[in-house]
């Protein structure tokens, strides 16, 4: 993607040279347009000696171009990060006074803008300055333009409150998923994923190695291509998924037990489009003991029961719903994916090579890990035999999908 930063007058200025670095470590193309007030702050020649190109507040009289028609068509997704409540005024009145605005003002319908405001609490509070937002998100209603709200905590002047600029890493992980467009006649798509819990009393459960970062790669994908995103997700997957909560279309339900994640897919399945069950789900489930249980108390075996199979209880409620199963193994022969495509005919079944790393002294695989060994199986057949990283899955799968 290629990424215009815009950075104006405010302390969190410092921040943005790692937000441009952590951009470009992403693989996005970045150009930096620093306000006059930003260079109250920061000195912009950081940019240039790591690699960046950067543009200053005059840069636009001195250019044999119209740099500002020419960066407004050059790129993709326009960040504004951090915005002062300046800045936030020009914008909402469209004055073109500095290069950032005159981009703003020239960019095209189909570019993203995604503002982050950062200042005083008192400020940010204002009426004129909630105005400005609201003037902004008004005229912008039905075009390309999101205002991510601002952190609370202690502010660089000492008071507490609204006005923090979100953190580097919530950014970069929301940036590729924010998508205005998203309404509520968008398709819905319904996720779950991370591992489940299944308590053998208050101190001892049994889980699974399960991170839960297939769910965030498919959520980012779903926001991405417009859909709204519903995420059901054990509590201890990724806090990634935390950073999407502010974004359009997006909705967060964390559960503990499978029980718990087969009654919020119930409450939330017959109004999606898409069902995708990428959750690495217990399949045991015990009747867990009010107290901790003492060595004397202990027999050579715990009593357990199958916990519900939520896969199979979705096909049985399908109706137009795209159904895509997920089945963990470390086998992925042809004879395990069709025995289980059988079982559960799904529109889709991704089989994902995995291993603790815990036992027969093997390397951790599919778990807790960037990229997996996948097969895609459907129709008795296997249509794909591929190693790849889990942020490039999520295409692979929607593009199979209506």
């Amino acid at each position: 993607m290629k990424i215009i930063l815009g950075v104006c007058g405010s302390i969190a200025a410092y921040k943005s040279i790692d937000l441009a670095r952590g951009l470009s470590k992403k693989g996005h193309e970045v150009k930096v347009i620093l306000t006059k007030g930003a260079l109250e702050f920061l000195k912009p020649e950081v940019f240039g000696y790591l690699g960046i190109d950067y543009f200053l507040s005059l840069d636009d009289f001195e250019n044999r171009n119209v740099l500002h028609i020419d960066l407004a068509k050059w790129c993709d997704h326009l960040l504004i990060y951090p915005t002062s409540a300046n800045t936030l005024a020009n914008l909402a009145f469209g004055k073109a006074d500095d290069l950032l605005t005159s981009v703003f003002l020239a960019k095209r319908d189909e570019t993203t803008t995604s503002i982050f405001p950062a200042m005083n609490t008192y400020m940010y509070r204002h009426p004129l300055t909630q105005e400005n937002m609201d003037l902004l998100q008004r005229i912008h209603k039905a075009g390309n333009l999101f205002i991510h709200p601002p952190a609370a905590g202690k502010l660089a002047c000492g008071d507490q409150g609204e006005g923090k600029a979100p953190s580097i890493d919530k950014v970069i992980n929301c940036i590729e998923a924010i998508n205005p467009k998203i309404t509520n006649e968008s398709k819905r798509v319904l996720i779950t994923t991370g591992a489940t819990i299944a308590p053998i009393d208050p101190v001892r459960f049994v889980t699974n190695s399960s991170s839960g970062k297939t769910g965030y790669e498919l959520a980012v994908e779903s926001l991405k291509r417009g859909y709204q995103t519903h995420v059901i997700a054990g509590k201890h997957a990724t806090s990634q998924l935390d950073d999407l909560l502010e974004l359009p279309g997006f909705t967060l339900t964390r559960v503990t037990t499978t029980t718990d994640m087969k009654t919020a897919v119930e409450k939330a399945f017959s109004q999606s489009d898409i069902y995708i069950s990428s959750a690495a789900i217990s399949d045991l489930e015990f009747e867990a003991h009010l107290g901790k249980m003492k060595k004397t108390q202990m027999s050579q075996s715990l009593e357990y029961k199958q916990a519900p199979d939520i896969l199979k209880y979705v096909l049985g409620l399908k109706k137009d719903q795209q159904v895509v199963g997920f089945a963990a193994e470390t086998d992925l022969s042809h004879d395990i994916l069709n025995e289980k495509w059988t079982r559960k005919p799904v529109d889709l079944l991704v089989g994902t090579q995995v291993h603790s790393g815990l036992c027969h002294d093997k390397e951790q695989q599919g778990f807790n890990t960037d990229q997996a060994h996948y097969k895609f199986f459907s129709d008795g057949a296997i249509t794909l035999d591929t190693v790849m990283l889990k942020s490039k899955l999520p295409a692979e799968i929607f593009n199979r999908l209506n």
